[in-house]
């Protein structure tokens, strides 16, 4: 029974995401996969542990420790290069499997197929989970969550030295995975043999020890602990807005209609704030009806402290770059999903009924995650889902426009854009999008002025400098494109673009042992075959400009070598050369 339990979960969780499979690279993933060479070899996975710029391209890497996840993105490139299809299918594999490990930790906590089976088939089909499931870059949560039950079976079942592996493992995959210990200490609260604390807390050591190491590894490898300040200016703000939040959680995981793939929320300075005392009184009237919850069900009591603690990395008592995001909610969900089919049982007498309202939430959740996966097929749709929500949405607008000018609607594109930086004009990104708008039109001086704007706004951003060259470039400013080109690559030295557009701009100075040694620079410095294939074309170019005709042959032949079979377009460019040198 309970393999054909564990089995029809896993493929209704199969059918429910099939339609995200066909899902193009979106939002972050261009940065955690298409820009990020060094998932381009499984030859430095060392490197994935040691050094935080291989987890993304750009500034990402400067906020997050993720060496587990870099590493399945390699194992994804290994076998299916830039095929979004085959990094979908992973993630919605994955997520399976979850589901199916949570059916086998929740029957060996409450032996009780029905309230297994019908809690991980929730978990596995709210609507809730598709920001992580059908977003490429949602894979960290899913390894996290993976990893955590494994250790957690391999807890209640007592193999302890497997139970702390599979944790190192969740830790390396996301940050969320720290609060694997405290969940430890709830299951032998409610479910542990009565054994004295001393014993316990012996046992709860390595995985303390473990969340210590790494806390402080991922610290020192940062080189700081939180993404940001405080929300609001103080801790005191933090909270009050994070009540807010919390509520919020619960009202999305209740009712998933509303869903947003970026929340915008201002920070409250006031008890007063809209919305702020009633979610206080909401969060205080349910702690302080967990004792009479433990003493009438510690499986409820359980479920809902599940959701508490685990939430804990993402409530912003370090301070993250977010204060609200669905892909939080992962791990966390599993506790209120599990509160909500205990409570569906207890007031149904009779099981046929509780199965029924189950059923029914299934078959609801199931069809509104369909609809959802709808909008996270590429950055247009999902991008649109938010302005539907939120029209003043500023990072929404943003999105929305930088997708709108890559497929080619440069009308609308500049409409949604210009109306960003007007929501928000302090916004770095708008800016940046609305001059890289600027720049493709061959508007460089309104290109240079937004992106000049935007450097004020995040000096940090190495991608802007680089545009900023460009434009300066184009409007014959060489002197001040080189030092912009140089800028982006002191921010980014692995930012083979730039590499490759100061090389341009000392050919077009004809400074050509100045082009040849940036474009040498890009052989020693990508890991990808097309970035190698323009850099050795870029090389042949130059002995062609300067006369060695048989050194400009060897290098277009190399660069023909290099791009195979599947390069076309660059292949075609280094056989033309080719053929054209006399």
């Amino acid at each position: 029974m309970k393999l054909k339990a564990a089995l029809l979960i896993f493929f209704a969780t199969l059918i429910v995401y099939s339609n995200s499979l066909g899902g193009e690279f979106a939002w972050d993933d261009e940065y955690f996969v298409v820009k990020n060479s060094r998932i381009r070899t499984l030859d430095g996975i060392a490197s994935f542990f040691t050094n935080p710029s291989t987890a993304a391209f750009g500034g990402l890497a400067k906020d997050i420790y993720r060496p587990i996840t870099v590493l399945s993105y390699a194992l994804n490139y290994r076998f299916s290069g830039l095929d979004a299809f085959g990094y979908h299918l992973i993630n919605v594999l994955i997520h399976s499997f979850n589901a199916i490990l949570l059916f086998l930790l929740l029957y060996y906590l409450f032996n009780d197929l029905s309230i297994a089976f019908f809690a991980s088939l929730l978990f596995a089909c709210h609507p809730v989970q598709t920001e992580v499931v059908s977003w490429i870059s949602g894979r960290s949560s899913i390894l996290a969550l993976f990893f955590y039950l494994i250790s957690l079976i391999c807890y209640v079942k007592r193999y302890r030295i497997f139970s702390i592996f599979a944790f190192a493992l969740a830790l390396f995959s996301k940050e969320m995975a720290v609060t694997l210990p405290l969940v430890l200490i709830l299951y032998d609260i409610h479910f542990g043999e009565k054994t004295k604390w001393k014993n316990k807390a012996f046992g709860y050591l390595p995985y303390f020890i473990l969340t210590a190491l790494f806390i402080i590894a991922r610290s020192v490898l940062l080189n700081k602990v939180s993404q940001t300040g405080w929300w609001g200016g103080s801790p005191y703000h933090t909270f009050l807005t994070m009540s807010k939040v919390m509520v919020s959680y619960l009202k999305i995981l209740a009712a998933p209609i509303k869903l947003c793939a970026f929340y915008s929320i201002r920070p409250s300075q006031s008890i007063t704030a809209a919305g702020v005392a009633p979610s206080v009184g909401i969060l205080i009237l349910i702690f302080g009806a967990l004792p009479f919850i433990y003493r009438r069900s510690k499986e409820l009591s359980f479920a809902v402290l599940w959701f508490f603690v685990t939430i804990l990395p993402v409530s912003n008592i370090v301070p993250l770059k977010a204060l609200m995001a669905e892909r939080f909610l992962y791990i966390p969900s599993i506790g209120l999903i599990l509160a909500a089919v205990l409570i569906i049982k207890r007031l149904s007498k009779k099981t046929v009924v509780a199965a029924l309202v189950a059923s029914t939430l299934v078959a609801a959740y199931s069809l509104r995650t369909i609809a959802r996966n709808e909008d996270w097929k590429d950055a247009v749709h999902i991008s649109e889902s938010i302005v539907k929500i939120d029209p003043m949405n500023s990072w929404g607008l943003t999105s929305l426009g930088s997708a709108q000018m890559e497929k080619g609607d440069y009308e609308n594109a500049l409409r949604s854009l210009k109306k960003a930086v007007a929501v928000s004009p302090d916004y770095s990104s708008a800016r940046n999008a609305l001059g890289f708008y600027y720049l493709e039109r061959g508007s460089y001086a309104d290109a240079a002025g937004e992106f000049e704007a935007g450097i004020k706004l995040d000096p940090d951003d190495a991608e802007m400098p680089n545009s900023l060259g460009i434009a300066y470039a184009n409007l014959k400013k060489y002197e001040d494109a080189e030092k912009q080109f140089k800028a982006a690559l002191e921010k980014s030295p692995a930012f083979v673009t730039a590499y490759l557009n100061l090389g341009a701009l000392y050919e077009t100075k004809k400074e050509y042992e100045k082009a040849l040694a940036e474009y040498n620079k890009v052989l020693s410095k990508t890991k990808t075959r097309s970035e190698s294939a323009f850099a050795h074309i870029r090389i042949g170019d130059v002995y062609k400009k300067t006369g060695q005709t048989e050194r400009a042959k060897e290098f277009y032949r190399k660069a023909v070598k290099v791009c195979g079979d599947d390069l076309h377009e660059a292949k075609k460019a280094a056989e033309e050369r080719l053929n054209g040198v006399k």
